[in-house]
């Protein structure tokens, strides 16, 4: 019975621990996505500057193509840690009510 409550609390401690990772990773993601917004914002500057005509343009397109691919892995890097930290929050949920129901089970008997 008393081994069945201390799993249960671990599994407890386990659940928050990935909820509390969660929301680490999600504040993470949101300064992230803050800095790429700001490259952005100056790749399309660069670009605007430089698409006056079809000459112009393919030489502003040479000078911010390496900017614009490097936002861009940094958007999809961005976007998986965000769906790392809601699948860790959903996980959290599960082994909290996990833990809560084996302690639960192990004061009924």
């Amino acid at each position: 019975m008393l081994k069945k409550r201390i799993l249960g609390i671990v599994i407890i401690i386990i659940g928050a621990a990935l909820i509390i990772s969660s929301f680490i990773i999600k504040s993470q993601v949101s300064e992230g996505r803050k800095e790429i917004a700001e490259a952005q914002k100056q790749v399309n500057r660069g670009s605007s500057l430089f698409s006056h005509n079809p000459i112009t343009k393919e030489i502003g397109k040479g000078l911010t193509g390496a900017a614009q691919n490097k936002i861009d892995a940094g958007t999809q890097k961005a976007n998986f840690y965000n769906t790392l930290a809601v699948w860790f929050q959903i996980g959290g949920a599960v082994f909290i009510v996990l833990g809560a129901g084996i302690i639960f089970i192990g004061r009924k008997k």
